[in-house]
């Protein structure tokens, strides 16, 4: 198993720990149950920012037509969209996060998006977006 410097998140780690009581529970026992309810906040406790889920780097050629779904998760829904540095023609959708449109020009762009949660919290992601510019587009 090869080992990473990243810090496994709490949700994931609280997940694990649940899925495991789950599995070791018996057949139509309430601890079953009981492991999958998550526990109730701590008072004064607050939600994880929400986390961009990363698409990787984009590469796509001029007039293209485009549909990329970004991704969230934690923090509070509804989410709210925004982009940063779209290659031209593309859009992002506030309310669902899908990037779309019809390339135009071409080049290499450092594109941003940013969820922002119903608490205010906020978590984003970075990517290139590399448009090649077609030698015959309509050939």
């Amino acid at each position: 198993m090869l080992r990473s410097n990243k810090r496994v998140p709490r949700r994931l780690a609280v997940l694990a720990v649940s899925l495991a009581a789950v599995l070791a529970a018996p057949v139509g026992s309430s601890a079953a149950v009981a492991a999958v309810q998550p526990a109730p906040p701590a008072v004064g406790s607050v939600a994880a920012a929400p986390v961009v889920g990363f698409p990787g780097n984009q590469v796509n050629y001029q007039y293209d037509s485009v549909r990329l779904q970004m991704t969230a998760g934690g923090g509070t829904t509804p989410y709210t969209w925004s982009a940063v540095n779209l290659p031209t023609g593309l859009t992002i959708n506030t309310s669902t996060g899908l990037v779309s449109g019809l390339l135009r020009g071409s080049g290499t762009r450092t594109v941003t998006v940013t969820v922002k949660d119903a608490a205010g919290a906020t978590g984003f992601t970075t990517f290139t977006w590399r448009v090649i510019r077609d030698a015959c587009p309509r050939c």
